[in-house]
């Protein structure tokens, strides 16, 4: 099976080291909005019943807590009759996973969200959950693609001494689109600042790395064959 770019793993450590350290420094020097923030923020700002509010709106309502587990339990569902259980595995691991560092984090750091909102959100606002989950899920979802196209080519990489790396796909753009759009909504609406849906960003990019290289480890290293062909597959 195989495993991610070496680039990519080790992009994840730094950018997930920057994420806690600047919320750190957010929640001890008890920073509001950077400069960075207050300008996108008067940059981005949506006009009431406009066509772009009412699209900041939907994804706000898709990518939202309810959104993101009826889109995870649905496309889990999918894998499931379709018995695809390393994809299964790797979805809803992911998103629990994301949930965890976000919520985590956001208890830590404690940022207040910005106070003029055009949509209603509670809680507190670094990092983006919206962000976060958009950014795990399309991440995930953009592997998983990724991965039964590779099974789909020839054979001939798995008679390999040294397993194969993953190489790129179309479905990553997709998943940087709608990682994008989603931070724009959570900005345009200001809901949160633009350094928290960045933040959110990285950790959803960093998780979905990690889950996917965890269980692709351990599909190479389990005992049991059964197991391994269905983490494969």
């Amino acid at each position: 099976m195989s495993r991610q770019p070496p680039w990519l793993l080790w992009a994840t450590l730094p950018a997930v080291l920057l994420v806690i350290a600047f919320g750190l420094w957010l929640h001890l020097e008890r920073i509001g909005p950077t400069a960075i923030d207050q300008s996108w923020l008067e940059f981005a700002g949506l006009d009431r019943g406009s066509v772009p509010y009412w699209t900041a709106v939907v994804l706000a309502e898709v990518g939202g807590g309810t959104g993101v587990v009826i889109c995870t339990a649905l496309l889990a569902g999918v894998f499931v009759l379709r018995r695809r259980l390393r994809s299964t595995i790797v979805l809803v691991t992911t998103m629990l996973g994301g949930i965890a560092a976000s919520e985590i984090l956001k208890a830590v750091v404690t940022r207040l969200r910005p106070g003029d909102q055009l949509y209603e959100s509670l809680g507190f606002s670094y990092p983006s959950g919206h962000s976060m989950g958009a950014a795990a899920l399309a991440m995930s979802l953009a592997i998983i693609a990724c991965r039964r196209h590779q099974l789909r080519r020839s054979a001939a990489q798995a008679a390999e001494a040294q397993p194969p790396r993953m190489g790129f796909h179309w479905s990553f753009i997709l998943a940087g689109i709608w990682i994008l759009g989603m931070m724009w909504s959570r900005t345009a609406l200001q809901v949160h600042w633009l350094t928290d849906t960045i933040a959110g960003a990285f950790i959803g990019i960093a998780v979905a790395v990690l889950v996917d290289e965890l269980w692709t480890l351990t599909a190479q290293r389990t005992r049991s064959p059964r197991f391994a062909l269905w983490l494969a597959g």
